[in-house]
């Protein structure tokens, strides 16, 4: 007979973890120290038709999880959180991240701040106040980072490069608990 612990998978442990958690640089160090292994996600893992997919795994009042599925070439859009931390593990391939802080005063678009790789069981998480931001994966393999949001975020602003303007967007989903969504929903 299996102890409950052995039963749950990585995920299922860490979010655990993270409902105890009770600042979010402890549940930065929950989310970097924890192994979580591709596998662990199988039950939502969906590539979206058009643009990179977007499976719902938990949400509750304090945070969400979502696995994202990025095939060769995809790319976000920059965009905020909303007011959230954005926490992101890379589980397979590798995830380009492009930051930017916005322009003041009379000139208007978005000026690049950083850049950086995140590799598979590489972490990297980012605040409204840290910046803007665009993932991509610019690689030949399929790559997945599961993402944590804290508070959970139902839209998002996304932001013009050249510009600055900005859109809101509401959240949609590949896949919400491991259910497909129906493609015709999201566009």
């Amino acid at each position: 007979m299996y102890r409950l612990e052995q039963q749950l998978n990585s995920i299922d442990r860490l979010i655990g973890d993270l409902q105890g958690a009770k600042s979010h640089s402890e549940r930065i160090a929950l989310i970097t120290n924890m192994s979580i292994l591709l596998a662990d996600a199988n039950h939502y893992h969906y590539f979206a038709e058009s643009g990179y997919g977007r499976n719902l795994i938990f949400s509750c009042a304090e945070f969400e999880v979502i696995l994202l599925c990025w095939q060769p070439g995809q790319t976000s859009r920059a965009h905020d959180h909303n007011g959230s931390l954005c926490v992101m593990k890379c589980l397979s391939g590798v995830l380009d991240e492009h930051r930017y802080a916005k322009l003041t005063g009379t000139e208007t678009g978005l000026y690049p701040i950083g850049q950086s790789q995140i590799s598979a069981g590489n972490t990297a998480h980012i605040t409204d106040e840290q910046g803007l931001h665009r993932l991509g994966n610019g690689s030949q393999a399929d790559a997945c980072s599961l993402h944590f949001y804290f508070p959970p975020i139902h839209n998002t602003n996304v932001y013009c490069l050249e510009k600055g303007q900005k859109k809101q967007l509401k959240s949609v989903f590949t896949s919400e608990y491991g259910i497909k969504q129906c493609s015709d929903l999201l566009d």
